[in-house]
């Protein structure tokens, strides 16, 4: 994983790859959208539900930093996270579905936020 934003980060995980694996993906999903491609657009979200998915079995680097009692939370937080995701790509394919291209565009922008949001978050900052 060389030059991927994980691969300097503390160390690398399942949660971290599959992250870069989501990256790659919704980067391919930009792509599509802009030649309004729709079969590659279903493959690109379909590919981010499955690892959006599999990243629920996963726990932050973060997590550990924290004292017992307050782990919970943050996994209701991260968890929480996660679920916000899947409802947005469930979104993502009605739009695709409609072939609503604003529509899809709209809610790309809200998963580049949510996905910052997200990262400002729960991600471990391993410059300290």
């Amino acid at each position: 994983m060389t030059g991927s934003a994980h691969s300097n980060h503390c160390q690398d995980t399942q949660l971290g790859e599959q992250m870069e694996s989501l990256k790659q993906q919704f980067k391919a999903y930009r792509q599509a959208l802009s030649t309004t491609d729709w079969s590659q657009m279903r493959l690109a979200r379909e590919e981010m539900l499955q690892l959006t998915h599999a990243a629920a079995d996963e726990q932050p680097l973060k997590l550990h930093d924290l004292p017992v009692e307050q782990r919970p939370e943050m996994m209701q937080e991260y968890r929480q996270g996660l679920d916000q995701l899947t409802e947005l790509l469930h979104q993502l394919a009605q739009a695709e579905q409609a072939q609503d291209a604003d529509a899809a565009s709209d809610l790309v922008g809200r998963i580049g936020q949510h996905s910052k949001q997200s990262h400002e978050a729960l991600r471990k900052d391993c410059d300290d």
